[in-house]
């Protein structure tokens, strides 16, 4: 049975996931959007933004993932990223949207700085802090996640709406939910009875150190993660990162689609919230890799399902599969982890992952939106989708088959 305190622990980092995917919904859920429409950037241009922001992102995820690994329940980074994110509105409003029409590469640089801090490493840091948070107070972490999936729906149902009125009052809401988040982090529960310590850091008899780093990168099974993990994500946020103009442009006008858009969003992380809940079930019965097998296949079929529609009412029916995605993604990744690799470097592990993938959608982002351009956006996503098939097909084989470092738990080959 679980404890009141266990229970208070987890509607507490709950409520943070759930409000700082709500604040950075109503603004990161239109930024494709805002750059075409309110920058006045073509899809190549803002395909380079997309890489400069993933290229930042890229140097910051290891060091972020270093440092949450040798701060265990430390919030200290969750706090920082957040005070970071309270600053979204005057950042949008004041210096990016100006200096991106005033100088293009100056803007580039000092968004990416900012973004790929604030929200893109932000993200894999308070996912990784919540993978260790429910480690510590023993409950599943796609449990807690699902929340901040509630928070992003939540958003969606009027960003639309208030982006057709003003960008700018989206990224203020962004900022003043994110003065909410201080609140909330500064109730989060870190000490005290319940926790059990060895789940958060292997005990402090073997701390984290650049020797364990190290390791990883002579260890085949990381890189074959690394390659198959990397690749399926490559085609899935690359994709995603330009889809709302894709959807948007099935409709004559554009304000419409936007409020479309928004909706959209938030059926399709209704639907995350919900299978967040049940998809640990799922993956304890099928294995870790075996979801992240039928994760590929899935990203593959959205996108080759949405290169052929013809009309918007089809990218609505399909685009809630993102949903399905990132569940399996999520909760999977976090199993295997634990599942093949030692405990205490599940962040460091998780945050050179997102490091890999940002370097990956860095080089893809400028020759995507080179073929929006040129080819639309159907064609291309036809061809995306295809790859990730290849790179599922090619993971059966060898994901899950490498050498691994020291776990408490010892890796079957036979198991998922």
């Amino acid at each position: 049975m679980v404890s009141m305190i266990n229970k208070q622990a987890y509607i507490r980092i709950s409520l943070c996931l759930f409000v700082f995917y709500f604040a950075w919904s109503t603004s990161w859920s239109f930024l494709a959007i805002w750059l075409a429409d309110n920058v006045g950037l073509n899809s190549e241009k803002i395909g380079f933004v997309l890489s400069i922001n993933a290229l930042f992102a890229l140097a910051m995820k290891p060091v972020c993932g270093y440092i949450m690994d040798k701060l265990g329940l430390g919030k200290h980074l969750l706090v920082i990223v957040t005070l970071a994110s309270v600053l979204a509105a005057p950042f949008f409003i004041w210096v990016y949207q100006p200096l991106l029409g005033v100088n293009l590469i100056a803007g580039m640089l000092v968004g990416a700085l900012y973004l790929s801090f604030a929200y893109l490493a932000g993200v894999l840091v308070f996912e990784s802090y919540a993978d260790r948070y429910s480690r510590a107070w023993s409950f599943e972490f796609g449990r807690v996640r699902m929340w901040g999936s509630m928070g992003w729906a939540v958003a969606s149902l009027f960003a639309g709406q208030l982006f057709n009125l003003s960008p700018h009052y989206n990224f203020c809401v962004t900022s003043l939910a994110c003065v909410v988040l201080l609140m909330l982090l500064s109730m989060l529960k870190t000490q005290g009875d319940g926790i059990d310590w060895q789940a958060v850091n292997a005990g402090q008899k073997a701390p984290v150190n650049k020797t364990d780093v190290k390791m990883l990168f002579t260890q085949s099974g990381f890189w074959i993660l690394m390659l198959f993990y990397g690749g399926i994500i490559w085609m899935m946020q690359s994709a995603e990162q330009q889809f709302p103009r894709y959807f948007v442009s099935f409709f004559a006008d554009h304000k419409q689609g936007n409020a479309m858009l928004g909706y959209m969003g938030s059926v399709q992380s209704a639907v995350e919230f919900i299978l967040m809940f049940s998809i640990p079930w799922l993956i304890n019965k099928v294995g870790a890799r075996n979801g992240l097998l039928l994760a590929g296949f899935v990203i593959g079929l959205r996108l080759v399902v949405s290169a052929l529609a013809t009309h918007a009412w089809m990218i609505a029916i399909i685009k809630p599969f993102y949903g399905l995605e990132m569940a399996l993604l999520l909760v999977s990744i976090f199993k295997y982890l634990s599942l093949y690799f030692d405990k205490r470097l599940t962040g460091t592990v998780y945050m050179v992952l997102g490091c890999f993938n940002y370097l990956g959608i860095a080089l893809i982002n400028p020759i995507a939106g080179m073929l929006y351009d040129r080819y639309g956006f159907a064609k291309t996503y036809l061809v995306m989708g295809i790859i990730a098939w290849v790179i599922t097909l090619i993971g059966i084989q060898v994901l899950g088959k490498g050498r691994y470092g020291h776990t408490s738990t010892t890796p079957l080959a036979s198991q998922g």
